[in-house]
């Protein structure tokens, strides 16, 4: 009986120990970013950034992290935290105060959209093509905001 109080009793401490690691090791793995957004229609309708990290959150439309921004100049510029590796940071501009990106029957967005590594020009593409690689050295990301 008490050879199993002893084996319990390190397998508790091993679990514990395990724990704060594990927690310790989440905290050194994000990063504080600045989103630089250019092309603000300065006093006209939320700016909407999401944030995938993940090739299946960007394809279900289902971001992992979501914010919206007063429009108070033509560049707004936004902090977040965020764990490092890949993501898409998506931007648009909700001018009619709908709460989404309104499209047209083609499905192209008729309010101001941008995304990373995308300059506006043909389908945005996969998260493949639009990922960017978040480090401790990444400070800022710039996105441009296109009207298509």
């Amino acid at each position: 009986m008490k050879i199993k109080t002893i084996n319990c009793f390190g397998l508790v401490t091993f679990i514990c120990l395990l724990a704060v690691v594990s927690a310790f090791s989440q905290t050194k793995n994000v990063q504080t970013i600045t989103v630089e957004v250019h092309q603000v229609i300065k006093n006209s309708g939320t700016v909407h950034i999401s944030v995938s990290f993940s090739e299946e959150a960007y394809k279900k439309r289902k971001p992992d992290l979501m914010l919206q921004c007063e429009p108070v100049s033509r560049i707004i510029q936004e902090e977040i935290t965020v764990p490092t590796g890949d993501c898409v940071i998506n931007v648009y501009q909700d001018l009619n105060g709908n709460g989404k990106c309104d499209n047209n029957l083609l499905g192209i967005p008729k309010e101001p959209v941008g995304i990373t590594n995308w300059d506006g020009k043909g389908p945005p593409g996969s998260f493949n093509k639009l990922k960017i690689n978040i480090t401790h050295t990444t400070q800022t990301i710039r996105i441009h905001l296109y009207q298509l």
